[in-house]
Parts: structure tokens; C-alpha cells; sequence
């Protein structure tokens, strides 16, 4: 059979390696039969509360196996699960559960009590603790929910991190995930044999691929929840990881040497691959990367939840050009067009587009936003472009004459100075060249005079003098990428899914220093 729906992967791989562990927390693990068998009675008992087919199962819970239960069991009861994040805010939670019109929601009993008092302004009806989940799958034993659903239909809706406003919640259908795990799978060389860590989070799309592709291959995820690096380093020996998956934020901690220590000499002798997302890696760090982990292969990839992934780099060209986000995925085509949807010659600079399977639905209950991202096809001809849509990602990246192409920064976030358009990127990447700054964060603004200068923010493993980071910028750089300002912060905040805040980082500056 092939699959069509998430579950029919749980179906296949419980049936070929039954009594192998699908998911490892801690001392806790689940073999992908339990984890069948439990999904199936959940998904039975979530069917008796009498909600219809396509609703949204509202999820609060931990990463842990009860978790990933839950999300099956949902599939399975022909509903689609929504993540939620126990960090968010309270509005924003009242937001995601009132853009669902979410009724049954799933939650921790820690979480309940902080978020009960939302429950009130939604239409929350039933509320399982998830103590109940045991008890549901344990009353339900043996029993299996009816499937009506098609590949087409929604699995899924993920809700960004909202960092500059309420979240979005991006429509995923059950093709889309499916397609995401063989495609991922086939160009990782991910097999049965795979232990992957599970460090990033499910309601983050790549965390999410993990998953899939464990019930895709029948491998092993091993969960773990990220604090200090020093523990990453030491779970990928204890646990014989040989997949790691990562984002930028987790490798800046890593290579600060004020909290983590690392041993040279330390071998990782399981550890295959590094997959990279999330956001562009530092040249420094990929090299960093590459000397800390030598034998390991290194794929640097660029992606956007509403198409998934869109390109990586073979680890053979890594340490050729290692600030290079590679080429399209399989099954996947890219361009970079100008702003008439004209393809762009090699060196010039325009925004990238993604078309094929792996492109979403588009944002659940916001027509105006979908038909701005997702737009007709400009790589087919003019009068049959509408029978094909593609993501416009917002991103600008150029590609050199071999077809690789490198990022350059956000669309609406590019500054204007002195008539040069500046990618706050490439200042940033400018100043982590300094070897005491870890991660660093640039925008532009205009002073009363109309000037646009260049502020900065940066982290530090000591105490910098500005002026000489400010010589060191002019040395390494044409003046118009030299910050006009520098800002030393202590940390930066994080949205849910590890990446820097950058509103509330630049507010939180403004009010220490603009005053």
C-alpha cells in the first residue's frame, strides 16, 4: 500500500519492526506497535466525544511520547492537530485557539491552571488532562477509529512564533508531511538504522519532519529537551545519535566557551549528519562545525514552513563554499525572480519562489495573506500560470554561475544607505567574524536628519570596546556595512522555536540605550 496518510506510516512500520523503539524520552520508550495500538484506541475514545471530522484537536502539552500519541491519535480520529506551545503568551494562545474555533483541547495539568482562565473567551468545550490519556487508550484497547480522509486534507496547522504580532497558523495537509519525510529521508540517506535526536520542537516544521521521517523509515527519535550545551554534546555519545538535526542558536551555544566546555579530542564516533535550518549558519560557525565534528557529514539547508524545505548543500561542497544554501531539494523547483516574476541572471539579486510538493495550502482563516504568498507560477507559461501555485518567500538570495545559491536577507528588511542597499545579514555576519562576538542582530533606522544609519546589537564572551569592534568592521569591510552604532546586550530572547526575537530584542535595546 502506499501511504497517503500520516498514519498509514505508523501502519506500515509497526508491521515491519514491531517491537523496535520508536521514541525514546529519558528512561521512557514507546515500540512503534505500542505506539500503533495506543494511537488507535486514543483515537477511537476522541471520536466518542462527538466532535465531527476536520476539527482541530488544540494539543498543550510537553515534547514527550505522550505528545506524539496525542498528534497520531488525532490524525487517526480523522482531526487535525494543532501544536501549542506552553511558552506563549496568554493572548497568544487565546488567539491560536480562536482562529481554530478549537473545542477539544488536550493539555498538561501544569499548563491548565495557567491557561484556564482563557478558556472562557473560546470555544473550548472539552478539556482532556493528559493523565486521561493513558486511561482513554487503556479503555479503548483494541478498539480503531474509521478513516475517511484524503492525502489532500489537513493534518496539520502550524502557528508561527508570531514575533511580530499574533501568530499565523500554516495549513499542512497529510501529503505535504508525507512528501517532506521521503524527500528529506532520501537526500540525508536517512535508513531504519537511524537514531536522530529529537531536540527541536514538533510545532516547529523541521522538529515535525523528524517524526515523520522516523515513521517514514522505521529508525528511532530520541527526545531531548536543550538547556545547556554541554548536555547535547553529551547525549550524542550516550545515546549513539547518529542524526542531529539544529538550529543556528543551538550552535552559538555550543561554540561560546563561557557556557559550554568542549574536549578536542572527544570523538562522536556514531554521529553521521548535522542538518542545519532555521536560519542561515555564520561561515564561522559552519567551520567550527566542521572542526569540531570532522567526520561528520554537514548539510547546510534553507527552508520556510510554508513550503518546507527548499534547497540544501551537498556536504561534498561545504568547505568550497560554505556560505552557500546549496540547490533545490528533490521533487522541488526554485527560482530567484525580479520583481515582474522574471527569472534572475546569475549575480543578481532577487526573491526566491518554491513550487512543488511540499507547497502548503496556505494560512487557515487569511485569504489576503495566502493570495500575496501563494501566487500563480511565472516558471510556466503566461495563460496556464494560474494552474499552478508557488510560495513567494519574502527572502532575497542570489545564485552564481554553477546554480548554487546564497541568501542575502529579508525582503522588507534590506537597508537603504548611502544608495547602497545593505542586507542586515551580511553586517551581521560581518561582526561574528570578530572571535568574542557569539550572534549579533542589525537594522536600520532614520534619524531626524533623514539619514538611514546602521544600529547593532551583539552578545560577547568578554567585554568589548566598541571602538576597536568598530575598527575591526572597518578592516574586514566597505564603510556602508560598518554599523554606526554598537549595542553589547547580555542575551538575546528567543521565540518558542530557539530563534533570536528580533522585535523584542531591538525594543528591549531601545529602552536600555535610546533614551
Amino acid at each position: 500500500m502506499k501511504p497517503f496518510l500520516v498514519q498509514h506510516l505508523l501502519d506500515l512500520t509497526s508491521d515491519r519492526h514491531p517491537v523496535k523503539v520508536a521514541v525514546k524520552h529519558g528512561e521512557d520508550a514507546i515500540t512503534f506497535e505500542q505506539l500503533h495500538a495506543k494511537s488507535c484506541a486514543l483515537a477511537y475514545g476522541l471520536q466518542k466525544f462527538g466532535i465531527g471530522r476536520g476539527e482541530r484537536i488544540g494539543i498543550l502539552l510537553d515534547k514527550s511520547i505522550n505528545q506524539v500519541v496525542a498528534m497520531l491519535g488525532a490524525l487517526r480520529a480523522d482531526y487535525i492537530f494543532v501544536l501549542i506551545n506552553s511558552i506563549l503568551k496568554e493572548n497568544q494562545v487565546r488567539h491560536i485557539l480562536n482562529d481554530c474555533g478549537i473545542r477539544l483541547l488536550i493539555a498538561s495539568e501544569k499548563y491548565r491552571d495557567r491557561f484556564q482562565n482563557i478558556l472562557k473567551d473560546t470555544e473550548v468545550e472539552i478539556v482532556v488532562p493528559e493523565p486521561d490519556l493513558a486511561q482513554l487508550a487503556a479503555t479503548y484497547a483494541g478498539k480503531n477509529a474509521r478513516n475517511t480522509s484524503t492525502g489532500e486534507d489537513i493534518g496539520s496547522i502550524i502557528y508561527t512564533s508570531g514575533s511580530t504580532g499574533l501568530p499565523k497558523g500554516i495549513v499542512i495537509t497529510h501529503r505535504n508531511l508525507i512528501e517532506g519525510a521521503r524527500i528529506v529521508s532520501h537526500y540525508l540517506g536517512i535508513t531504519a538504522a537511524e537514531r536522530i535526536l529529537g531536540l527541536l520542537p514538533f510545532n516547529f516544521d523541521y522538529g515535525l519532519n523528524q517524526l515523520i521521517s522516523t515513521l517514514y523509515q522505521g529508525c528511532t527519535i530520541v527526545l531531548f529537551q536543550f538547556f545547556m550545551p554541554n548536555s547535547l554534546l553529551k547525549i550524542l555519545i550516550d545515546e549513539k545519535i547518529t542524526g542531529l538535526p539544529a538550529i543556528p542558536t543551538i550552535w552559538s551555544a555550543v561554540f561560546n566557551p563561557q557556557i559550554c566546555k568542549i574536549d578536542p579530542g572527544q570523538p562522536y564516533p556514531d554521529l553521521r549528519y548535522i542538518s542545519n535550518t532555521g536560519g542561515k549558519l555564520p561561515v564561522a560557525i559552519v567551520k567550527n562545525i566542521r572542526q569540531l565534528f570532522p567526520a561528520t557529514e554537514l548539510f547546510l539547508m534553507y527552508g520556510l514552513t510554508e513550503a518546507f524545505r527548499s534547497t540544501y548543500l551537498d556536504p561534498a561542497e561545504v568547505d568550497r563554499r560554505p556560505d552557500s544554501i546549496g540547490k533545490a531539494i528533490p521533487n522541488v523547483r526554485v527560482e530567484v525572480v525580479d520583481e515582474n516574476g522574471k527569472i534572475c541572471e546569475a549575480g543578481e539579486v532577487g526573491e526566491l519562489i518554491h513550487g512543488g510538493a511540499c507547497v502548503t495550502k496556505g494560512y487557515w482563516n487569511n485569504p489576503e495573506l495566502t493570495a500575496r504568498t501563494f501566487r500563480p507560477n511565472p516558471m510556466l507559461p503566461k495563460k496556464n500560470q494560474f494552474l499552478d501555485r508557488v510560495v513567494y518567500s519574502g527572502d532575497l538570495v542570489k545564485k552564481d554561475r554553477e546554480g548554487f545559491l546564497y541568501y542575502v536577507g529579508r525582503k522588507d528588511a534590506m537597508i537603504k544607505k548611502e544608495g547602497y542597499r545593505v542586507s542586515p545579514t551580511e553586517v551581521e555576519e560581518l561582526l561574528m567574524t570578530h572571535q568574542d562576538v557569539f550572534e549579533a542582530v542589525a537594522w536600520g533606522r532614520e534619524r531626524q536628519t533623514a539619514k538611514i544609519e546602521i544600529v547593532a546589537l551583539v552578545t560577547a564572551g568578554r567585554e568589548l570596546d566598541i571602538k576597536e569592534l568598530s575598527k575591526f568592521c572597518r578592516q574586514k569591510a566597505p564603510e556602508y556595512l560598518v554599523p554606526d552604532r554598537i549595542w553589547i546586550m547580555d542575551h538575546f530572547a528567543r521565540t518558542e522555536t530557539g530563534k533570536i526575537d528580533r522585535p523584542r530584542v531591538i525594543k528591549e535595546a531601545y529602552a536600555k540605550y535610546d533614551r
